[in-house]
């Protein structure tokens, strides 16, 4: 099962993050930058006016005989003679605002809500100071509306840039997507499937492109290991069936109770390793997908008591019992499946129960129309029963074993359409097979 990762750190909303803030770093100076000039530039229009206002002004104003010039509404004049450091008031408009006197010696000044140009003409050995107010609340409408109409243009460029660069970061990361859905399809099998590759000129091409190279390697890999697992039971039945029949052979011969003692438990260890290695190719030729099941009808008793055959020894060991009940609607009753392969299966629980139960115990196999059922007792709960189908899983009570024994149990009862239940209630674990019937 793939991992779900929280939205906050997929690629996508780290590459939109990484966006918007460079996007973010560089915008807001610049504009910042462009208020400042934009401002300046308001302000010096402004300055610009009232100069020209004031010039009119002082175009007009003679000291002898003396005359002076009203200002427009809303405008104040202020007159002074200066001589040297001293000033000297010739008029003052009311309303005009408190200036210090350096104020004075400035082109411009802006005081509380007001603004004022001063201009300096030379007049009988002194300068006469023509100083001109007004205020200021248009240009400070000016300078908010601007501030606004900033704060509103950057506010929609960067939702709009933030909005862009996570559909394009989604567009980008959309051939990387495709790779991971078709990678989580992927299994270790004898052919396995390729990742697509995007149609774009980019490191994601590349990352399919490589991805399909190393699953070439994989698949030539594992078909090289399930040719020579083949090939490798292939070579060891031949051994193990000459040594059986001689074994066998042996003990219709021998009456020595130590002697035949032997021979017994080197018979059980040589039909154990038969099953391990017909397990093996069974393996193999489902890892290949060359596994054939060919189903005829056939009576579970029969299969039920050919796989007792296959792991008398071993019962005999644990000094397990058997006790196979049959109920009576199975009377008669046939079954479509492949009996070679049923008798693996059946004979892998059957060695399963007789592992996981304590020595001596009890197994209890009923063989019924839809199927059969195994219920053997445990010396403690079996942790994560669900997963015990799973490949190399097995319990933390067995000693021994790959752990492929309900794995490939399962494979087969699935490719037969029928189902292989594990369950365990007060100590006692059952493993079931079911048919449906039609």
């Amino acid at each position: 099962m793939a991992i779900r990762y929280p939205f906050y750190s997929s690629l996508r909303a780290k590459a939109s993050a990484l966006f918007f803030a460079v996007f973010v770093i560089i915008i807001l100076p610049v504009n910042y930058v462009i208020y400042l000039k934009v401002q300046s530039t308001l302000s010096d229009a402004d300055t610009k006016e009232l100069r020209a206002e004031a010039e009119k002004i002082a175009g007009r104003v003679t000291l002898d005989p003396p005359v002076i010039p009203l200002p427009p509404l809303g405008y104040s004049l202020k007159l002074q003679q200066q001589r040297e450091l001293y000033f000297e008031d010739v008029f003052t408009s009311p309303g005009f605002p408190s200036v210090p006197e350096a104020g004075f010696l400035l082109d411009s000044y802006e005081v509380d809500s007001m603004k004022m140009v001063s201009l300096r003409n030379a007049v009988a050995g002194s300068t006469l100071i023509v100083s001109l107010a007004r205020g200021n609340s248009r240009l400070q409408e000016q300078r908010a509306n601007l501030r606004v109409y900033l704060f509103a243009a950057n506010a929609a460029a960067i939702a709009l840039a933030g909005i862009l660069v996570f559909m394009s970061a989604g567009l980008m990361l959309r051939p990387i997507k495709k790779i991971i859905h078709a990678a989580e399809g992927i299994n270790a099998s004898n052919s396995i499937e390729r990742v697509p590759i995007p149609q774009t000129r980019d490191e994601s091409r590349q990352l399919a492109e490589t991805l399909n190279n190393m699953l070439s390697r994989m698949e030539a890999s594992i078909k090289n290991q399930i040719n020579f697992f083949a090939s490798a039971t292939h070579e060891l039945k031949t051994p193990l069936a000459v040594m059986q029949a001689e074994l066998s052979l042996a003990l219709t011969r021998v009456t020595d109770f130590e002697t035949r003692t032997l021979l017994e438990s080197q018979l059980a260890e040589v039909q154990r390793l038969d099953r391990i290695i017909h397990d093996f190719l069974l393996i193999s030729q489902l890892k290949s997908e060359t596994l054939a099941i060919r189903p005829k009808p056939e009576s579970f008793e029969e299969v039920v008591f050919a796989a007792i055959k296959k792991i008398k020894y071993r019962s005999q060991e644990r000094g397990s019992s058997l006790m196979v009940t049959v109920e009576e609607t199975t009377a008669a009753s046939l079954v479509f499946m492949d009996f070679d392969k049923m008798e693996t299966v059946i004979a892998n629980l059957m060695e399963n129960a007789v592992l996981y139960s304590p020595a001596g115990s009890k197994i209890e196999v009923v063989i019924n129309a839809h199927g059969v059922r195994i219920t053997n007792p445990v010396a403690g709960p079996t942790a994560d029963i669900g997963s015990l189908t799973s490949e190399f899983k097995r319990s933390n009570e067995l000693s021994s074993g790959l752990g492929m024994g309900l794995w490939l149990s399962d494979k087969i009862v699935k490719l037969h359409h029928a189902v292989l239940t594990l369950s365990e209630t007060n100590k006692l674990f059952t493993a079931e097979i079911r048919f449906q019937r039609s």
